[in-house]
């Protein structure tokens, strides 16, 4: 069995809903990051980026975050079994962080006149993950 949930509140409870966010958090950014390692055009596509020519070093700064979040979302899969350790909580820290300031810089281009629904979603997505992950956080406590 992947979960039990006890009692609400309780130690155990708390920890399953961390292992759950860090793998549903996890399969995000291993699927984004394959998209973005492997399809860089499309995912500035899907943010409306296609304002003109695309150079090269912005479809390899896409890849480079594709690198970046499908080592993120692997490192997320293996340490939600360990959250318990301190490699563990390092990894859903980090997991966290990357959301809540991820949140905050889509938000900022997201405001601006030329921004896209695509952009909009993922501000929706991080932000989302982030208030998830600061209530785990809190309640851990």
């Amino acid at each position: 069995m992947i979960f039990s949930w006890d009692e609400p509140g309780s130690p155990s409870d708390r920890k399953n809903m961390l292992k759950l966010l860090m793998l549903v958090a996890g399969v995000i950014e291993v699927l984004f990051g394959i998209s973005a390692l492997f399809a860089p055009l499309a995912v500035l596509e899907f943010v409306g980026a296609m304002g003109g020519d695309v150079q090269l070093p912005t479809l390899a700064l896409i890849s480079l975050l594709g690198a970046a979040t499908l080592g993120l979302g692997v490192g997320a899969l293996y340490g939600r079994n360990s959250i318990e350790t301190s490699g563990g909580r390092a990894a859903a820290y980090g997991l966290g962080l990357y959301n809540l300031v991820g949140a905050a810089v889509l938000l900022l281009f997201a405001r601006s006149e030329a921004s896209d629904p695509g952009l909009w979603a993922g501000v929706i997505v991080h932000t989302v993950i982030a208030v998830l992950f600061i209530f785990a956080f809190l309640t851990r406590r």
